[in-house]
């Protein structure tokens, strides 16, 4: 036991150090992640280190450093955010969490995955065929009804899978907000509001535990510099290259959904 822990709390007890390397090299990649791009630590961080540590222990950990690497990022993220499209989006955003959160209690998580990573599949189909840019010929994308849609959709959806809902809302963002920063800060604000409505449940359920937080603390120091590092890239790349890494993360994302789904359903 760490001499500065309460008696009994043992961070990863029983797991072996090669794993416990993994996990903080998990951690480190997805924190860079959201550091660069707002939002997409947990998928990377929960698909590999589920099978070291648990699903329910992975999720809970994920959740933890990735609020203290937003705590990092939302001073930047509040200054560079597009409001016009940010405020919209926070209700559509809490309403179709807790209705996806309400859906899920009554269908197959399994079936679930694997249809959020076929439909991010078709999202990033969408994107390459600039099917947003078709459609704001026609409509308004930063008008209140648009944004309100296009968020309780992926507000249902994140509560539907547990995650999910900013792979569909940033295709969106891409073309509604003015620019690759406020894409950037417009999502460090979203995905504030989603995980303290998420930390608000865990702890009211009573998941969260000391050991949890001890584990959650020493992985700080490197959240904090994987965060940190991720920012740097992302103010030191050009828009265009941004955009495109962008593009191949949520496509990285929707093929590991699917192959999840597919190995719960076989």
């Amino acid at each position: 036991m760490i001499d500065w822990l309460p008696a009994g709390v043992e961070p990863f007890a029983g797991i072996a150090w090669w794993a416990v390397g993994i996990v903080f090299a998990a951690h480190a990649f997805g924190c860079f992640i959201r550091g660069a791009f707002g939002f997409g630590s947990n998928m990377p961080i929960v698909l590999v280190t589920t099978f070291l540590l648990g699903p329910h222990h992975a999720i809970l950990l994920a959740l933890l450093t990735t609020i203290v690497a937003q705590v990092n990022l939302l001073p930047g993220g509040l200054k560079d955010a597009d409001w016009q499209v940010a405020r919209p989006l926070m209700a559509g955003l809490v309403i179709g969490t807790v209705l996806g959160t309400w859906l899920f209690t009554i269908l197959s998580a399994e079936w679930l995955v694997l249809v959020l990573g076929i439909l991010l599949s078709m999202i990033v189909l969408m994107d390459w065929l600039d099917v947003m840019q078709g459609l704001a010929a026609h409509v308004n994308l930063r008008s209140v009804r648009v944004a309100s849609s296009f968020s309780f959709v992926g507000g249902t959806m994140g509560g539907l899978s547990g995650g999910g809902a900013f792979y569909f809302l940033v295709v969106y963002l891409k073309h509604a907000c003015s620019g690759a920063a406020a894409l950037r800060g417009t999502n460090v604000v979203l995905s504030v509001l989603v995980m303290c409505m998420r930390m608000a449940v865990v702890v009211l359920a009573g998941r969260m535990t000391l050991t949890l937080l001890a584990e959650g603390l020493l992985l700080t120091p490197l959240v904090v510099a994987a965060t940190w590092y991720g920012s740097h890239v992302f103010r030191t790349s050009p828009p265009a290259r941004f955009f495109a890494a962008l593009q191949f993360l949520l496509l990285a994302g929707a093929l590991a959904l699917i192959a999840k789904g597919i190995a719960r359903l076989s």
